[in-house]
């Protein structure tokens, strides 16, 4: 899940950026972070269950995003939540029940996102290859440390 944290669902948002039609630098001038702040300046796809959040449309808990809350803000709030949830993991170990969650929830969502942002290789193919692949120790340990870097900086 890291590797997808870290890459397809910033990509996803970097896309979306530029379908927007903003003026954007180059994908390594991103993170998730950063692109999650552009959208909400932006403020062109709004969480459309906004009503139940404390501040506005944006931010909020999981509990805040119903299955049916499938508009392209709602899917916003669901990358910064997953990436949250990544990042500010202890351990960055989640549970097996967790982990088939956050598959099944990312999963949905990058679908949405192929059919919105059309991109050259699909979202969703993507991710299934990541999940496809075994993951060695020091990969991981690579990962871990990509985490913390950006903690460190962000």
């Amino acid at each position: 899940m890291g590797m997808t944290a870290l890459n397809i669902l910033a990509d996803v948002l970097y896309d979306l950026l530029k379908l927007d039609g903003q003026n954007v630098y180059s994908r390594g001038e991103y993170d998730i972070t950063k692109l999650y702040n552009e959208h909400r300046n932006l403020n062109k796809h709004k969480p459309s269950n906004s009503s139940n959040r404390f501040r506005g449309p944006w931010g909020g808990a999981w509990q805040n995003i119903h299955n049916t809350d499938t508009a392209v803000g709602d899917d916003i709030e669901r990358i910064r939540l997953t990436r949250n949830e990544l990042q500010h993991s202890p351990t960055y170990a989640l549970g097996d029940t967790r982990f088939n969650e956050l598959c099944d929830i990312t999963h949905d969502m990058l679908r949405r996102f192929d059919q919105h942002n059309r991109p050259k290789k699909l979202y969703s193919c993507r991710f299934k290859e990541v999940l496809a692949t075994i993951i060695s120790d020091e990969e991981a340990k690579n990962v871990r440390q990509q985490f913390e870097c950006k903690m460190d900086t962000g």
